[in-house]
């Protein structure tokens, strides 16, 4: 529920609240999209909104509820520094407005240009080495309002719990997809070997020989092998049989 007070910023009922960042975000890019447009949305239309993520041994990820606030925040990459990415090394709240000290008067003037004129940077705190920042932008003469300034740091809360949630179901969702993929890669290789073991009079161990010998002389990985052996035998014709492993 959202209730509307008299500074005409739209606030949703805080206890408990958390964003959806999951349902239909297939992706990292998915979540920080959908996180975007959520803090525009809480800020009422007072404010565009970009975020930016950083997972360790991965690019940034950035996306923007319009494409000008987006395109605003991928700039910062080109031009080697911005409020956005200041906020997340540092995990420093950064304002850009009138008032700024002369750190920023290049980004001032790329704010300017992209029709903003003012930046609100906050910093989530996601723990671990992930990192993730909002980035709001303020069209026209308005500036940083305390009252705008409040909310984008109450929403910067909620993100940051809304975040670790989608990073974590992402996490455990890749791990079972993982667990999935081993355990049909066992299912075909211990099929396999059975079919070598009663084709050959051998044991287990010496079946698995067998397929890891032909896997490195034909360079393909074990479970292929074992697939072709599989696919022959549901194909009624003979299974083919592995050569056997090279000599040492």
């Amino acid at each position: 529920m959202a209730v509307q007070p008299a500074d005409g910023i739209m606030r949703t009922e805080r206890p408990g609240f958390l964003l959806d960042l999951i349902t239909g975000a297939d992706t990292d890019l998915g979540s920080v999209q959908r996180l975007a447009e959520a803090g525009a949305l809480a800020l009422a239309g007072s404010a565009d909104c970009a975020a930016l993520l950083i997972r360790p041994g991965g690019p940034p990820v950035i996306a923007g509820n319009s494409t000008a606030a987006e395109a605003l925040a991928t700039s910062e990459d080109r031009n080697g520094d911005g409020p956005l990415t200041h906020a997340v090394s540092t995990s420093e709240l950064v304002k850009v407005d009138r008032t700024t000290s002369t750190r920023w008067q290049a980004y001032r003037r790329r704010l300017s240009a992209s029709g903003f004129g003012a930046a609100l940077a906050l910093p989530l705190d996601l723990e671990d080495r992930t990192s993730c920042a909002l980035l709001f932008l303020v069209r026209g003469t308005t500036g940083l309002t305390p009252d705008l300034v409040a909310e984008a740091r109450w929403f910067a809360e909620v993100a940051a719990q809304s975040m670790k949630l989608a990073l974590e179901v992402r996490s455990v969702r890749s791990a079972g997809d993982n667990l999935k993929t081993v355990l049909e890669s066992r299912t075909s290789i211990d099929v396999a070997c059975g079919v070598i073991m009663a084709q050959n009079s051998c044991t287990y161990a010496e079946a698995f020989s067998r397929l890891a010998g032909a896997s490195r002389q034909r360079n393909l990985k074990v479970r292929s092998v074992a697939e072709n052996v599989v696919k022959s035998l549901a194909a009624g014709s003979p299974a083919a049989r592995p050569d056997p492993p090279a000599p040492a």
